[in-house]
């Protein structure tokens, strides 16, 4: 960079993004007593849409690293969720209680989230922040070691870590840089308001409408707010989408946001899958969004992030710091909890949205499987909340949510077409047993 002046550093690992994903991994590794370097380029982030819900297990793993404290927690807690199909009555999806494990989540206005962790982080022994600086280039070949060249403050600082994470989420450049490649869809755009949440219609839960438009959030965020969020399919245009989504809201909360949307401008954000290839290259390796990201109808970015921080730190200690085995052993495992998490989303969204004779009958076993039992509930939510990620637990409560169609035959008969019923059914059992193989060959691997 011209004019500027060029300095070396060595750090033994580099965070290149100072959200939760990249101060999690920051305080972990703390932990080991190792140099830790955060860049981070737009702490502010601006008026945007992002993660704010924290299921229970990440609120515990945040408090346990020091990062969030019980006696002054920002947000506003969540109990679970209410879930509100438009065809049929709303159903309640608690937490739940479990032995060692909290009970509420915890939904923190994103800005404030990342201001508090990044401001929190940096008062960890070992860790540094560059405030404002931003990863220019990463030297180096794809088999490692990469270096990184950093822009800070006018001056150019070229940075050895013997460990660089990609923090930078779903749009990473840091993957892109050192050269994995990645799958991209895009399911939708988001967009969202901010409304007093008097009118929420279940205190302390988070909402879910499910409509023909998407799906559509509600929740607190503290301070007396609330957060709105509706989704907008691809080819929609968006005051109708919100329109049919608001068709579904209560009465009270329906004219508060509509009085907010018309004295200002939503936030926007777009809904992606991303797979990269691989979460590790040389010395590198991607956390949180940057590793993978999916449709947010399962809201645990968050507590994935910081199980990724938890995963990577452990693999460092289990492998006695050789860099090379411990991110082998992080793939692996990061792959099997983002498999589970990115099928889940994957067929709740399916379910809820499509169309097609499998997914009504799919949706209408869904509801029926919660609404038989709490305990079937409590077995849900311990995988919408990332307590159970283990791709034997979803295969083994998809076949036997499948099993309710049989219940659900009656009915069907009576107000649909028994085709589609057998149909759906077919295409049920088939996907069922395409989770069991997926889980078997996880296990293999």
């Amino acid at each position: 960079m011209q004019g500027s002046s060029i300095h070396q550093e060595d750090v033994d690992v580099l965070i290149a993004g100072g959200g939760v994903a990249g101060t999690a991994a920051a305080a972990a590794l703390s932990q080991l007593g190792l140099r830790i370097l955060i860049i981070e380029p737009d702490p502010a982030q601006g008026r945007r849409l992002a993660g704010e819900l924290i299921h229970p297990p990440g609120i515990e793993d945040l408090c346990r690293l020091g990062l969030l404290d019980d006696r002054a927690m920002p947000g506003s807690p969540v109990k679970g969720f209410a879930i509100f199909p438009a065809d049929r009555s709303s159903v309640i999806l608690c937490y739940g209680e479990r032995p060692g494990i909290r009970s509420l989540g915890r939904a923190i206005e994103h800005r404030i989230l990342k201001h508090h962790l990044l401001e929190t982080v940096q008062r960890f022994p070992g860790v540094t922040a560059h405030i404002g600086a931003r990863i220019a280039r990463i030297e180096g070949n794809r088999e490692g070691p990469f270096t990184a060249v950093v822009h800070c403050n006018g001056a150019e600082i070229r940075i050895r870590p013997g460990l660089m994470l990609g923090a930078d989420g779903p749009m990473s450049r840091v993957r892109k840089m050192i050269g994995i490649s990645h799958e991209t869809r895009r399911y939708s755009g988001m967009v969202g308001v901010e409304v007093e949440d008097t009118h929420l219609p279940n205190n302390g839960y988070g909402h879910i409408f499910l409509t023909s438009a998407g799906v559509a959030y509600a929740y607190a965020i503290g301070n007396g707010r609330a957060r709105i969020m509706f989704e907008v399919l691809k080819g929609a245009d968006s005051k109708e989408s919100i329109k049919t989504h608001l068709e579904l809201f209560p009465t009270a909360l329906r004219h508060d946001i509509e009085r907010v949307l018309a004295k200002s401008k939503p936030l926007a954000a777009a809904n992606f899958c991303i797979v990269p290839n691989t979460s590790i290259q040389g010395n590198a390796a991607l956390v949180g969004d940057a590793r993978g990201c999916c449709h947010p109808l399962t809201a645990s970015g968050i507590t994935a992030a910081v199980k990724d921080a938890l995963i990577l730190r452990d693999a460092l200690a289990e492998t006695d710091f050789n860099i090379a085995a411990a991110l082998r052993r992080y793939a692996r495992r990061c792959g099997r909890l983002e498999l589970t998490r990115r099928t889940l989303a994957e067929e709740l969204r399916e379910a809820f949205l499509a169309q097609t004779p499998e997914a009504l009958l799919l949706r209408e076993c869904i509801f029926s499987y919660w609404r038989t039992s709490a305990k079937a509930r409590v077995r849900s939510m311990a995988l919408l909340s990332t307590v159970d990620t283990s791709i034997f637990s979803l295969a083994t409560q998809y076949g036997t949510v499948a099993l309710q169609a049989f219940s659900l035959l009656p009915l069907w008969f009576l107000e649909r077409s028994v085709a589609d019923w057998h149909r759906g059914v077919i295409k049920l059992i088939h996907k069922s047993l395409a989770f069991q193989y997926a889980a078997i060959r996880q296990w293999l691997h």
